[in-house]
């Protein structure tokens, strides 16, 4: 497995600078995630690893082998790389294992092994019953079933996968984009994934790059990504979060939750400076045995309750201050009314106030 190493890459698309000075390290057998809104670059980006688009400056390769520099780009059908695209667009004349083995006509040795090559995808992908049907025998889910198998045919060194789930219904794209990933993982396949679904690439990747305007703003595992944004927009694009104004002072903000631990991320404020609290809702906790205490935290009325089954989102409504919203648990949700102490349970993150 070779790792895939995009140094330095800028694609002009039209008169447009659609990717900005993007590097990646990708290590072979990994699933990434390329992450961000609509217009920020992402399939470009795949395109351009494609052999799709040419790139304007720095270099892509696999391994030793270099794809992709100025004035020279090695042919799509020469790169060893598979696609997954958001439309399957599989042939309508041809049955599933025809499809599936389409990229296996020539050059794939005899006829006996492409057969076995077909029927061993087909059962890999659950369609080992299937392989004589029609595309427009399938239903969507199967369909993109069938286009990760024959993006697979030839064992691609790289997979990439733009969108493959988004038109698909919501029990279905959540059940089939776990299965794709654990099919992945097994196969030791490195596989590059376009998302603007922050859950999806939270929860299917091994690492998140997250694109905003064409550039890299973070790289890392979902973890640091979710808990440890590398700014203010990463935090507020991945994830909820609630936004408190406040006073910096010796590691911590004075805000209308009290005065609550933070890291202080990009820049190093001095005490008395205004500052933006980012919180996660899960982070503020709300504890009802506190009410009338002088612990940490700040008294508040439930407003609002958002029932979601595994755990909710609550509207509080701080005493003389604004309204927060936090997610809980549902095993012991308090009622909309009743009164809680809001506490913030691990250290919040400091940014700049916008000016």
């Amino acid at each position: 497995m070779s790792d895939l190493v995009i140094d330095g890459v800028s694609v002009t698309h039209g008169s447009t600078l659609a990717v900005d000075e993007v590097s990646l390290r990708i290590d072979g057998g990994d699933l990434v995630a390329v992450l961000g809104p609509s217009g920020c670059g992402k399939t470009t980006l795949l395109l351009a690893i494609a052999g799709l688009l040419p790139v304007g400056a720095g270099s892509i390769r696999i391994g030793e082998r270099e794809l992709s520099r100025p004035g020279r780009t090695v042919p799509a059908e020469k790169r060893g790389i598979g696609w997954v695209p958001q439309e399957a667009s599989l042939f309508p004349h041809l049955s599933v294992a025809e499809n599936i083995g389409f990229a296996l006509a020539r050059g794939h040795g005899a006829a006996s092994v492409r057969a076995r090559r077909i029927a061993e995808l087909a059962k890999l992908v659950g369609l080992g019953g299937l392989t004589g049907r029609a595309p427009n025998q399938l239903s969507g889910g199967q369909v993109q079933r069938v286009a990760l198998a024959r993006a697979l045919a030839p064992r691609p060194e790289l997979l990439l996968l733009d969108e493959p789930f988004a038109a698909l219904d919501t029990q279905l794209r959540v059940g089939l984009r776990r299965e794709v990933a654990e099919l992945l993982r097994a196969q030791g396949t490195t596989s590059l994934l376009v998302t603007h679904d922050q859950e999806e690439a939270l929860t299917l990747a091994d690492r998140v790059a997250v694109l905003r305007d064409g550039r890299l703003e973070q790289f890392g595992t979902p973890e640091e990504i979710y808990q440890h944004p590398a700014s203010a927009w990463v935090a507020s694009f991945v994830g909820d979060v609630v936004e408190l104004d406040g006073a910096w002072r010796g590691g911590r903000v004075i805000c209308a939750l009290g005065s609550v631990e933070a890291t202080a991320v990009g820049f190093a404020p001095a005490d008395g400076d205004r500052v933006r609290l980012m919180l996660r809702p899960e982070w503020i906790v709300p504890r009802p045995e506190l009410l009338a205490h002088a612990a940490a935290g700040a008294d508040a009325r439930v407003s609002a309750l958002s029932y979601a089954g595994h755990d909710a989102m609550l509207t509080c409504d701080v005493i003389d201050g604004p309204s927060v919203r936090i997610r809980m648990s549902t095993v012991e949700l308090p009622a909309v009314g009743d009164p809680v102490r809001l506490a913030v349970q691990r250290p919040g993150l400091a940014f700049p106030r916008l000016t």
